[in-house]
This record gives C-alpha cells, sequence and structure tokens, in this order.
C-alpha cells in the first residue's frame, strides 16, 4: 500500500503542536496522493487519537476521528504538481474542543495522535507508522485560563531558594525571581586566590512534553539543543524553555563569582502562552537589572557621554561622536559629525577569510575584487581578514604562538604599507565605500610580542589563561570544530595592561582611520572569560570593553563586528543595554564550505541563536557564504531572511551572478544593497528538533503593522525530498481576524501580534517579538532597544477583517486572498515540496481594497471592488523589503497606488476585480496596460517597460502588474537628488 499512497498531515506527525487557548473546534487535515496506476477508489482517512489524554478521563484510550474528502484543497505554493502523475485527495475533520465550559478551571492536554487510512470501507486499515515509518504527532493543547496563574514558582525549587513574583514588561507573561538564600563566595581582593565555579540544584520543571536550550557548545560560540520530557544536558546554557503539557530533569546552576564580594545566585523565569512572551519578559527584566548594575556603570562611565549615542528607537543608526576626542574627555567637542550606519549594514560585503585563505595580500586582494567587477558584481563593503597584521613567527606557524607587533601591515603582503593598499583598491574600485580590518581583542591570538614595537611602547601584563573544555558534539564535528591542543589554551600570553589599553586603541583606531580603514572586525573577545585569575578577569573585562566601544566610537564611527563573542560578561554587560549604537554580531561558529554536513545545521544554529540575540542591542551576522557552492541558494535564502549583513567569499572566478541578484539591488546611486527585513530572522517552531529531519522555518518581517510583509523561509533538512503543510498563520504579522481575533488577544498576545509590534518601529531599534511556555535565564553568567508597542484603536478598527495573499520567490505562484482565522482550514493551508538542499522564501502581503464606480455601468449607486497588493521587487528573495510604504485611493472609476521604494528592479503588483455588475464575464477582471500611467519620480515611465499578465499559476483570477524600474530609471536618465528612495506612481483606469 505505502507504493500507492503518500500522505500529509496538519498537524504535522512526528512533531508537537501547540494548540492555543480557544474554546473552539480544531482542524486535522490530511493530503492523500495515490499513484495513476491505481484506479480512482474512495478512500476512508482517519485520525486515530488518544482520547483519554484529550479528555481529560478514563475512557477509551484511543479512538478515530472519521475525516470527510473536502474540495478545497491546500494550494501548492512551492513544488511542481505536472513532474507527479498523482490522483490527489484533500481529508478534513474538526474535534471539539474539550474545554467547553465557562465554568471550569482546565489543565492542558497532551494528545498523541496517528492518521491511518485504506482504499475503501472493506480493506484493511493501513497505518502511517507501518508503511512510512513516521511517528504519532502530538498536540498540546492550552486550556483558555491558566490553571498555574497563582503558583509562587514554575519551577518546583529544592531547599535552599526562594522564588517571588515580579511585573513583567511583556503582556501576557508572569515574571518570577528565584534566588538562593546561601552566597557563592568570592575571593576578596587582594588576597591572592581565585574564584572557583560553584552548583547549586535548582530544581525542576514538571510536566514537561519539550525543551529547548542555548548552550555554550565552546568559550565564544553558542548553539540549540532539544529534547523531550526530560532535561538532558551536557554543555553550561544561557537559556532554557520548556514546553509543559500540563520528570526527572534537573536543572543545576552553575556560577563563579568574581566580584570581590560574596553573591547570591539569581534566576529569572517567566510562564507564558508562547516562547517569545516569556522570553521578553524575562530579557526586559535582565535589561533593567544590568542597566542598574556596578559592572554596566563601571563600564559606561569609561565613555565619555558625548560618545555614548544612546539608540533611541527613532534614530538607532546615526551615530553622533567627536573625531578628535581623547578617552578621558568629559564635554562634548565642536567637531562632532553624524554617520548612518544604515549604509554600512546594507553594503553587500566580500570577506577575505574562505576565498584568499591564511596567506593573504594585497595582489590576492586586488584580484579577488576585480574578478567579482568583472562579473558586474560590485561590493560596496570589504572585510579583509586574519593575517595582515605585522605579527612575530612566521607564515604558516601555530597562531596561538604569534604576537602582535605592530599597527602597519605586514610589509610582505602590503609592501607599501595599508594606507596604500586602501587607497588603491578605492582607485581601482570605487564602489568599495568601507574598508574593515580584523584583529583579535587582545591584538592577536597569541595576544602581543613583547619584543615588537607595541610592546615596548605600552605597558603589558603576562597572563594566565585557562584550559578550556571544548564540547564537542556531532554537529560541531561535522561543522569543522576541532579541540585546540591543550598547549595553546593553557599557559601564558603577553597582554597590553589594562591601565594602558585605553591609550593603545585610541592610537590604533586612530591610525586605522588615518590608514583609510572605516570598519573593525574583533575576534577572539571570548578570552576575556578564559583568563585564568580573578583579578585579571575583574580588571580587563570592562576596561578593554570599553577602550573598544570608546575607540570605534570616536575613530570609526561605531562600524565594528564583535567575534567570538559570545560569553555572558559580553552578552549580558555590554551587548544588552542600549547606551551604545548597536554593533553587528557574530551569531553562530564559521561558515564550513568544504564540510557537507554543516550547512543545514549552520542555518538551524543561526536561526535559533537568533531567539536571543534579537533581543541584543545587535544586528546578528549569520557569518559569510560562497555563492558557488551545493548549499549557495540554501544559505543565500538564510542570509537574506536574517535582518543583518551579508558577506560573500567566493574564490575568485567562482561567482553565481544570477543568486547574488536574487539577494541585492542597486539603490538609486548606483550602489549594490541588500534588502535586510526591519525585524530580525528567527526560528518558528522552537521546539522542532533537528534530528527530526523535517521544515526549518525562519520568520521575518519588514516595515509597518498595516502594509508591512511577512517572510517564511523554509528549508529541507532532510536527505530526501520532502512535502508538507503549513498554516498562513505561521507567517509573522499575518493575524486572525473578525471575533476570533477579539476572543485570542483577550487570552494572550499573539505570536503574529508580536511581530507586527516590533514592526511599528520600522528598522530601527532592536528587534522584539513575543512567543513560548517557560523561559530560564540565567543571571549568574553575565555582568536598550526598543520595547513592545500597543496599536491605536484606529489600527485595531483598520486591522479588523484583513487577507493577505501568499507568494512563492521559487514558483512566482501567487494564492488567492486568504483571511486567517482561529479554526484552521484546508484552505488556509499552503502545501510545498522541496528537494533535498531544497528551499524557497514565502511572502505575505496585505490585500487592500478599493472601491471604484462599476466598470461598464452607469448607475452612480453600482461598485466595483478592487483588492490590490504591492508585492515588492520581483526577483529578489525578500523583495517586498524594498518597499518603503506604499499607499492605495481611488476617485470615480480610477485607482491611485504610490510605491516608496528603497531601490531599482521590477516592481509587482498584484489585483484583481472582485464585484462587476452589468459586465460581460469575458470582461469583467480585464486589465489594458493602455488604461494605465506609471510615472517615476512624476514622469510618465516608457510603455515598454510595463507588463500586464495573468496570474496563471495562482489560485484566483487575479493579474500582476509588472514595472521594470530599473531599467525606466536608466532609460530617463533620472537622478536620485538628496534622497535614496524611488517614487513610483500607477493610475489605473
Amino acid at each position: 500500500m505505502a507504493l500507492f499512497a503518500n500522505l500529509i498531515a496538519y498537524p504535522p506527525l512526528a512533531q508537537v503542536s501547540v494548540v492555543s487557548p480557544s474554546r473552539k473546534e480544531f482542524n486535522f487535515t490530511v493530503v492523500l496522493e495515490s499513484s495513476h496506476s491505481l484506479p480512482d477508489q474512495p478512500w476512508e482517512v482517519s485520525i486515530w487519537y488518544d482520547n483519554a489524554s484529550y479528555s481529560g478521563q478514563k475512557t477509551t484510550p484511543w479512538q478515530a476521528l472519521e475525516l470527510s474528502l473536502v474540495h478545497a484543497s491546500p494550494f501548492l505554493l512551492t513544488g511542481d504538481d505536472g513532474s507527479r502523475p498523482v490522483r490527489r485527495y484533500t481529508y478534513s475533520g474538526n474535534l471539539a474542543s474539550p474545554f467547553a465550559s465557562h465554568d471550569k478551571v482546565y489543565k492542558g492536554r497532551r494528545v498523541p495522535f496517528t492518521v491511518r487510512y485504506r482504499i475503501d470501507q472493506h480493506s484493511q486499515w493501513q497505518w502511517v507508522y507501518h508503511n512510512f515509518g513516521i511517528a504519532d504527532g502530538e498536540l498540546i493543547l492550552q486550556p483558555p485560563i491558566d490553571p498555574n496563574f497563582l503558583s509562587s514558582s514554575p519551577v518546583d525549587l529544592k531547599d535552599g531558594w526562594w522564588s517571588r513574583k515580579l511585573t513583567s514588561e511583556a503582556p501576557g507573561a508572569r515574571l518570577y525571581a528565584m534566588e538562593s538564600t546561601e552566597p557563592i563566595h568570592s575571593p576578596p581582593p587582594g588576597s591572592g586566590q581565585d574564584a572557583q565555579a560553584e552548583r547549586r540544584v535548582l530544581g525542576r520543571v514538571l510536566s514537561v512534553s519539550r525543551w529547548f536550550a542555548l548552550v555554550r557548545i565552546w568559550t565564544p560560540w553558542l548553539a540549540p539543543r532539544h529534547g523531550n520530557n526530560k532535561l538532558q544536558l551536557s554543555e553550561p546554557a544561557i537559556l532554557i524553555s520548556f514546553l509543559r503539557s500540563d520528570d526527572d530533569g534537573e536543572i543545576v546552576i552553575e556560577a563563579r563569582n568574581d566580584s570581590g564580594t560574596d553573591r547570591k545566585f539569581k534566576v529569572l523565569a517567566a510562564s507564558a502562552w508562547r516562547f517569545e512572551v516569556a522570553l521578553a519578559a524575562v530579557m526586559y527584566e535582565m535589561r533593567k537589572l544590568v542597566r542598574i548594575s556596578a559592572a554596566h556603570q563601571g563600564l559606561i562611565e569609561k565613555i565619555p557621554t558625548h560618545v555614548r549615542a544612546d539608540s533611541l528607537p527613532s534614530e538607532p543608526d546615526l551615530v553622533m561622536v567627536s573625531s578628535h576626542s581623547s578617552l578621558v574627555a568629559s564635554s562634548p567637542q565642536n567637531n562632532a559629525h553624524s554617520t548612518w550606519l544604515e549604509s554600512w549594514y546594507d553594503a553587500l560585503a566580500f570577506c577575505t577569510w574562505n576565498s584568499l585563505g591564511q596567506d593573504l595580500n594585497q595582489d590576492k586582494i586586488i584580484n579577488a575584487l576585480q574578478s567579482l567587477a568583472d562579473n558586474d558584481i560590485h561590493v560596496g563593503s570589504l572585510i579583509i581578514d586574519d593575517n595582515w597584521q605585522s605579527l612575530s613567527g612566521k607564515q604558516g606557524d601555530n597562531q596561538f604562538g604569534r604576537g602582535w607587533q605592530d599597527f602597519e601591515a605586514n610589509p610582505d603582503g602590503f609592501p607599501n604599507g595599508l594606507k596604500a593598499a586602501t587607497s588603491l583598491i578605492r582607485e581601482k574600485f570605487p564602489s568599495v565605500k568601507d574598508i574593515s580590518v580584523w584583529h583579535a581583542l587582545l591584538g592577536y591570538w597569541g595576544g602581543i610580542d613583547p619584543n615588537g614595537k607595541i610592546g615596548q611602547q605600552y605597558k603589558t601584563r603576562e597572563v594566565r589563561t585557562f584550559k578550556s573544555a571544548q564540547h564537542m558534539t556531532p554537529e560541531q564535528q561535522a561543522a569543522g570544530s576541532q579541540p585546540l591542543p591543550t598547549s595553546q589554551l593553557i599557559g601564558s600570553l603577553t597582554a597590553v595592561d589594562p591601565a594602558d589599553i585605553g591609550r593603545l586603541y585610541n592610537d590604533f583606531y586612530q591610525f586605522l582611520s588615518a590608514s583609510g580603514v572605516t570598519g573593525v572586525k574583533t575576534d577572539a573577545q571570548f578570552m576575556l572569560d578564559e583568563l585564568a585569575s580573578t583579578l585579571e578577569r575583574r580588571e580587563f573585562t570592562s576596561t578593554y570593553l570599553s577602550a573598544w566601544t570608546h575607540a570605534h566610537l570616536v575613530h570609526l564611527s561605531g562600524k565594528a563586528i564583535s567575534c567570538m563573542s559570545c560569553i555572558p560578561q559580553i552578552l549580558y554587560g555590554s551587548l544588552l543595554p542600549t547606551a551604545t549604537p548597536r554593533i553587528i554580531l557574530r551569531n553562530s561558529d564559521d561558515f564550513f564550505p568544504d564540510i557537507a554536513e554543516s550547512h543545514a545545521w549552520h542555518v538551524f544554529a543561526n536561526s535559533h541563536n537568533a531567539l536571543f540575540t534579537q533581543h541584543l542591542n545587535v544586528l546578528p551576522d549569520w557569518d559569510m557564504f560562497q555563492t558557488r557552492h551545493p548549499y549557495s541558494g540554501f544559505h543565500a535564502a538564510a542570509r537574506a531572511l536574517s535582518g543583518g549583513p551579508i558577506y560573500i567569499t567566493d574564490e575568485p572566478g567562482k561567482h553565481d551572478v544570477d543568486l547574488i541578484h536574487q539577494i541585492t539591488a542597486l539603490n538609486p546611486r548606483g550602489q549594490t544593497v541588500i534588502l535586510r527585513p526591519s525585524c530580525v530572522g528567527k526560528a518558528i517552531g522552537v521546539y522542532d528538533k533537528y534530528d527530526e529531519k523535517g521544515v526549518l522555518k525562519i520568520g521575518a518581517y519588514d516595515g509597518r503593522a498595516n502594509t508591512g510583509a511577512g517572510f517564511l523561509g523554509v528549508f529541507n533538512l532532510d536527505a530526501k525530498e520532502i512535502s508538507f503543510l503549513l498554516p498562513i498563520t505561521k507567517f509573522p504579522g499575518v493575524n486572525v481576524q473578525g471575533e476570533e481575533a477579539l476572543e485570542t488577544r483577550s487570552q494572550t498576545t499573539s505570536q503574529s501580534e508580536s511581530w507586527v509590534h516590533s514592526s511599528g518601529v520600522s528598522r530601527h531599534g532592536s528587534e522584539h517579538e513575543n512567543i513560548g511556555r517557560l523561559g530560564l535565564l540565567n543571571l549568574n553568567n553575565g555582568a536598550e532597544g526598543g520595547e513592545l508597542g500597543d496599536k491605536s484603536e484606529e489600527e485595531e478598527e483598520e486591522w479588523t477583517e484583513r487577507r493577505w495573499i501568499f507568494r512563492s520567490h521559487q514558483s512566482g505562484k501567487i494564492t488567492r486572498p486568504i483571511t486567517p482565522r482561529a479554526t484552521i482550514e484546508p484552505g488556509m493551508l499552503l502545501r510545498g515540496r522541496l528537494p533535498v538542499r531544497g528551499y524557497d522564501v514565502w511572502s505575505a502581503l496585505v490585500v487592500q481594497e478599493v472601491k471604484v464606480k462599476g466598470k461598464g455601468s452607469e448607475k452612480e449607486e453600482d461598485e466595483d471592488t478592487i483588492e490590490l497588493a504591492v508585492l515588492g521587487l520581483l526577483g529578489k528573495m525578500v523583495g517586498a523589503a524594498a518597499v518603503i510604504e506604499n499607499r492605495v485611493e481611488s476617485r470615480g472609476r480610477k485607482i491611485r497606488c504610490h510605491v516608496q521604494l528603497k531601490a531599482l528592479g521590477t516592481l509587482g503588483i498584484w489585483l484583481r476585480r472582485v464585484k462587476v455588475d452589468d459586465v460581460d464575464g469575458d470582461e469583467q477582471d480585464r486589465w489594458d496596460k493602455d488604461e494605465m500611467m506609471v510615472l517615476l519620480h512624476g514622469q510618465p515611465v516608457p510603455a515598454d517597460k510595463v507588463t500586464v499578465s495573468k496570474n496563471a499559476d495562482g489560485g484566483d483570477d487575479g493579474f500582476v502588474i509588472q514595472i521594470d524600474v530599473q531599467a525606466a530609471w536608466k532609460e530617463m536618465d533620472l537622478s536620485p537628488g538628496w534622497s535614496n528612495e524611488v517614487g513610483v506612481e500607477v493610475f489605473i483606469s
């Protein structure tokens, strides 16, 4: 039977699905495909579920929900049915909510289920597990009222702990602070003793269904871990989240106290219906605590007031700094200037690391840029990675045995010096506006060469370093991360004394600026956590970070990349508050082009790490990638969704120009820019495990609440083709509509609402979105962006009964307009099929309605409804992110659509006529470009640059207007003037 049938279910099998709090029934949908070699048959399909778990009573353990054959089918957005000659049937059925009574408080339910099917009523039932090896699915039914809302702690605490409730700044979450009764000992200053890590058993979370954690795979990097009902971790975690169904894995808190005075263990926890609500609650509270901490105050005091440049929600990417202030300056300088960081974030960058290797020199860089230019790839930013510096030893020596000698570039690779090299690069390649250089926070991997120029001019100190226990996993081994030999990680190195580090960084960055360098990638910041001495960790950490921050703000306008810095002292100490402009943070371990097993894991890890780093005052950097590679499109789609910068590291002559064009566009000034969503991309489906080899879902959002676009990237993690169903409510920004929405919002802050809140800040400020069940944050492992906003009454009213269309980047297919409802039905599901290494980016676009006088009608009261959606730039993975704003209005029989773009390309606009009176059916929805006028910056666009086509592959009778804005811009010889934006107006009769 397996040879003749294939099934796709929603909710999916072999995964956990959370059903939001509701008293309404919920739906099961199964799509069954049978071979054409089998005659058309009266198939029967049913859901076999645990009725005892569902009802909460000791009744019949398992029973069947018979599904009915329905006409409405999930729309195929990705994949080609033409290549698969099959018969396809859709079966659907609803199960009533077990929480019917309004007078009772219910516990949540954990309901396993599977699918069975047969050819007809006379045949034997077939089971998907037996025929396909697919495990049972599991539903977590959340009750309308949380039965634990009065509990004093979400954790079953061990003796030695106490808990108290706090006021949560995240609506819908309950926040708790837990503290040990006994302190952690810290050796007093001057004792000569070093602090040791101490452990205390906190307790356990009861009724766990699944858990998710972010762990320290080794000192500088984070990675996700998942599990089922028992918490089992071999690495230290900075964040743990539990999906409770309603038990033995105990939480052990480990901390080291370097403060010099005894302190108690402190843990923050929050519970909420959705993961991101709970996470937001603990992160907001953590930011408040860090802001008033002595460690943070000490760090900030070392940065002069006039260079702190607080990131206000209105303009966080505008840096106001002085170019010639000293470290001890305490008053604003008269020569302050402003710099927009957005131009740096949005420029396509080229990095030398994987492309040119460690034997780096000026000629190789020139040749690599020339190869890009020869292929019409004009990068705006260059990162000169490791091995440009003047170092002790020779090329090929162990990196940890080499020390930094001089500010100037090494004479073998850069014979005329760094300034001559940057000048030559800009002369040959005018598109390169920013040039950044790599260096380690302590100078180099081996610190400072005490016999070099730097070692002689600045006060130095020999410091001891820890033996770092690197926690190796199969994924890390596949990614090429290997434990470093013990001799490289224990012993001593020479570092600049904290008393002189401010002077060194000021002098060094002043030299870089004078040499034409505009940014830095500062690596190996984790070394601060590997200093063996408590005294040195205390003296070095805040002093080094303050000196580095001060120097890059003063001399490089805040253009800095923080790398290998995922240590608690930095994550919670300097990156969580918003006292300085946000910087770029490397979000995960490296890109390893030659390790096939690493690529899907790299994207998976980055998307889960972003759940945490979205709350920091940073833009996440998902690392460089190569555009001609078996996984190049997979990586490119992930970077396009990330919301951070995009770096390519192509070997000379090995470029995929078409792929680069899919993730970039030309702005009106002719610069190549990326189309970066304003809210960072992150995993959707927090508790989906990597080893389940399903579909990784990455969501992002761009724009304002009413007109923005939601993006959903889908990535095949399996080693075979995969088919799947997803509801439209998985898209960020797509909200349940109507009366159902009011009921849902009164119970909980929904996932989609949280994305919309953050989108209201557009691409400014830290991105805070909301989902979660229980989030735990360890305060002891550590040392501000925009808050969630509320929609106005007008916005709430306007939002009601909105509809969306959904478009695939790969296929170009567009659905009919769909209204999301609380009860998911087959028509609200999207179907996809991805090959091995397959991916796609889906866009959710708001449909706007206007009334016009009926076509062909002379009656004043006759009106047609026109539906219109702005698709953005076609051919771009996140083309809707190019839209800054759009407005639609009507007058008589005319429609005016105004679109403001940040880049050039082919603009797509979808439209259709819904209601037409007194018009022949063949004429009722015909759109002729001769009845349209398109203006670009107020001037008519040539007619050959506009086409109108039927949405032939779509699920509706709509049309798509395509306007080649880039070609028209060039032919019309337009200039941007003072603005970087492009205004397009379309008048339709």
